[in-house]
């Protein structure tokens, strides 16, 4: 499984909340501000079931959807065939970071590591866990290690302008918020976190601008943006 790939799992953090999702060039890339969760199908546990479970393409279009609790569920049954894809124990790992469930979470992960050291989506995931508890640097040194693997990796750089800008380092935060911009330039999440960095670096006028292209490319969360420019929310810690 080391040929797929998931390039473009998106983060923005604002002080009240995290919004993940992942995209990838074998699973289509998904809108990365989707929040729909739908009720989970009863996956009937036969062997014609267990034999043949459903692909990892086909299971990917829960995620998309935002139905993260399907999507888990038919994980366990596909892993159960394919216990050594390391893809779908990734991406097992995002939708239970998505539930919460963030002991599952990096529990998939690192089987996902054990199996596969290089991959750097999981890498990625374990630095968000370590974000969400505030261990910054060991969060930093996982993006560190995925850009490692893939210098390329957007997802990476935005995570980590939003841990700069927690911690006050709002030049090196716009740094890396440009960093992932030039890589992903068409995704919304990313525009928004752009926007933040010209906001806490004093550039009005270039986050009014990235502001614009992230409700253009579908950002859904313009209230919040909104709200920390006013001054009544903070992205700080």
């Amino acid at each position: 499984m080391k040929n797929q790939f998931l390039p473009a799992t998106l983060l923005v953090l604002f002080s009240c909340q995290t919004n993940l999702l992942t995209g990838s060039k074998v699973l289509a890339l998904e809108d990365a501000n989707s929040q729909k969760v739908n009720s989970p199908l009863q996956i009937a546990s036969t062997p014609a079931n267990k034999a043949n479970p459903d692909s990892l393409r086909t299971i990917s279009k829960y995620y998309q959807q935002g139905d993260f609790q399907t999507t888990v569920a038919k994980l366990k049954v596909y892993l159960e065939a394919k216990p050594n894809d390391d893809l779908a124990w990734t991406i097992l790992g995002n939708s239970y970071e998505k539930l919460k469930d963030d002991k599952n979470a990096e529990s998939a992960y690192t089987k996902a590591l054990k199996i596969n050291p290089k991959r750097f989506e999981a890498l990625t995931g374990m630095g968000i866990l370590q974000r969400k508890r505030k261990n910054y640097d060991a969060a930093i040194s996982y993006y560190q290690k995925s850009l490692a693997i893939n210098p390329n990796y957007a997802q990476a750089y935005t995570s980590m302008s939003v841990i700069a800008l927690k911690q006050n380092k709002d030049k090196q935060a716009l740094e890396y918020a440009k960093k992932a911009d030039e890589i992903e330039k068409n995704e919304p999440v990313i525009a928004a976190n752009l926007a933040l960095a010209y906001h806490y670096n004093g550039m009005k006028d270039l986050r009014d601008k990235m502001t614009q292209k992230a409700q253009e490319l579908g950002y859904k969360n313009m209230d919040v943006m909104q709200k920390i420019y006013s001054g009544k929310m903070t992205i700080r810690d």
